[in-house]
C-alpha cells in the first residue's frame, strides 16, 4: 500500500513538473512573439508608401521569412501589381483554443483561459504597382477567452483582430466611408461586431499617421486577457467610435 502511494505521488509530481515546463515554454513563446512584433512593426515603418520600391520593402521584411509564413506574388496582365506579406504566430494546439460547436467538450480551453496562455499573431506587408509601394499594412490578432466569445450582442467573436493600412488612395466604396471631419482616414468592422480595419491616406498628417500605426502588444503577454480592440490600437478604436 505504501509503495503504491509513493508511486502515485511520483506520477503526480512528474505530471505537475511537465505541466509547469509546458506552461513556461508557451509563455516564453508569447514573449518572443511580442518582441518580434515590435521589431516587425519598426521594419514596416521604415518603408515609405509612394517612394520605396518593392525590392526595398522585401529587403526590410524578408528577414522574417524564417520565423513566420510569407505570402507573395504578382498579378495583372503584365505582373505589374505585386504583394508581400509575412505573418508571425505564437501557436496553441487547436484542442486548447476551443470550438463553438463542441459545447461541453471545451473544458481544456476553459482551463487555458485562466492560465494566461492564448493564440496570437501579427503580420506586416506591402502592395506595389510598377515596382513602387502603394500600400503598407500591419495587423495583430489575439484570442479572446471562451467566456467572452458571445458578449457582443450574442455574435460569435473569438478574437481581437486589428489591422491598419497606409494607402495612396481609397477604393471607390471606401471614399464614401470617409467623414468630412477627417477625409483622409476611415475605420470599419470586418464583419458584424468582429474586427477593426483602419485605412488612412498618404496625405494624412504625420502625427495622425503615427497614431494609427501605434500598435500595443501587451495583450499578447499579459496574464489577464484584453477585451476590446482599443487595447491594441487606441486611435483606431476611437476613430471607429466616431464613425459609428
Amino acid at each position: 500500500m505504501k509503495r503504491a502511494s509513493r508511486w502515485l505521488r511520483r506520477v503526480v509530481a512528474t505530471l505537475m513538473c511537465l505541466l509547469c515546463i509546458a506552461w513556461v515554454l508557451a509563455e516564453a513563446s508569447q514573449w518572443l512573439l511580442r518582441w518580434e512584433a515590435q521589431r516587425l512593426l519598426e521594419d514596416l515603418m521604415s518603408i515609405q508608401v509612394g517612394h520605396s520600391t518593392l525590392a526595398e520593402a522585401q529587403s526590410n521584411l524578408a528577414r522574417w521569412r524564417k520565423w513566420g509564413t510569407v505570402v507573395e506574388g504578382c498579378h495583372g496582365g503584365d505582373d505589374s501589381t505585386c504583394y508581400f506579406y509575412v505573418t508571425l504566430r505564437s501557436r496553441l494546439p487547436q484542442i486548447f483554443r476551443g470550438n463553438p460547436e463542441d459545447g461541453g467538450h471545451n473544458w481544456l480551453p476553459r482551463i487555458i483561459d485562466f492560465v494566461g496562455l492564448r493564440y496570437s499573431a501579427v503580420g506586416a506587408g506591402v502592395s506595389s504597382e510598377h515596382d513602387v509601394v502603394t500600400s503598407k499594412s500591419y495587423s495583430e490578432e489575439v484570442d479572446l477567452p471562451m467566456r467572452d466569445w458571445y458578449l457582443r450582442g450574442g455574435a460569435y467573436v473569438p478574437s481581437l483582430a486589428v489591422s491598419s493600412s497606409e494607402v495612396i488612395q481609397f477604393r471607390e466604396y471606401e471614399q464614401r466611408l470617409a467623414a468630412l471631419s477627417h477625409p483622409f482616414r476611415i475605420a470599419r468592422r470586418e464583419k458584424g461586431p468582429y474586427g477593426l480595419d483602419v485605412k488612412f491616406l498618404l496625405g494624412e498628417s504625420k502625427p495622425e499617421r503615427a497614431k494609427l500605426m501605434d500598435f500595443r502588444f501587451s495583450c499578447i503577454t499579459q496574464f489577464f486577457p484584453c477585451s476590446n480592440e482599443g487595447e491594441i490600437l487606441l486611435s483606431g478604436a476611437q476613430l471607429l467610435d466616431q464613425e459609428e
